[in-house]
């Protein structure tokens, strides 16, 4: 049987020439997968987008806990965009949700149902336009839209600048004074193109040893 094509292997090598710190990084972990680190997260495009508005502003297990009892509504499965849109605002606050992000989630399922958002062909779009599509719907901004690029299309360059994991661990390796701005990590994750998923792995990954 032939091994699975490592389709990261081309970015490690540029990553490693392209800065010191995270070649260090590289070092330490040569054979970490952004695929393998994000398994166990919604992989498909309603789930990633349902988790990643929920995860606004909270950590990953607050997240998920609130996702698991918005699942448990549904027999412990993810309710359809039709079924999101006919639960209503209390019961989502009941189970952990504020009323915004209550609201947005019925924008993003009132989308899915009436075609303003194609699942199918955002998948056909490139990064910016994919984002920008996304970023239409109320309370998605680069943090979501992001998210569910790296998470559900697995998309190769994604830099999520937004997130404040990933602002405190570039701030922590480069030295950056905090708060960095998202500028600044915007313009540090240039010389990462076109891995930029796979840098923010290694960040991510950074974090959490």
């Amino acid at each position: 049987m032939s091994k699975a094509v490592d389709r990261w292997m081309a970015g490690r090598a540029l990553l490693h020439e392209a800065d010191p710190r995270i070649a260090e990084l590289v070092d330490a972990e040569p054979g970490l997968d952004p695929d393998l680190l994000f398994d166990g997260l919604p992989s498909d495009l309603w789930g990633a987008l349902v988790l990643q508005v929920i995860g606004q502003q909270l950590s990953l297990a607050a997240a998920a806990a609130i996702l698991g009892r918005l699942e448990a509504l549904q027999g412990d499965r993810m309710p359809t965009p039709a079924e999101l849109l006919a639960t209503d605002t209390e019961t989502l606050r009941g189970i952990g949700m504020s009323r915004a992000k209550a609201a947005y989630l019925h924008d993003l399922a009132a989308r899915l149902e009436d075609g303003r958002l194609d699942l199918d062909r955002l998948r056909t779009l490139d990064d910016d336009a994919a984002r920008a599509s996304l970023i239409e719907v109320k309370g998605v901004g680069r943090f979501t839209a992001d998210g569910v690029l790296m998470l559900a299309l697995r998309r190769p360059d994604v830099w999520p600048a937004a997130d404040l994991a990933l602002r405190r661990a570039v701030e922590r390796i480069w030295g950056l004074e905090p708060p960095a701005s998202i500028e600044e990590i915007d313009a540090l994750g240039e010389r990462f193109r076109p891995w930029r998923t796979l840098a923010a792995a290694y960040l991510y990954s950074s974090t959490e040893s």
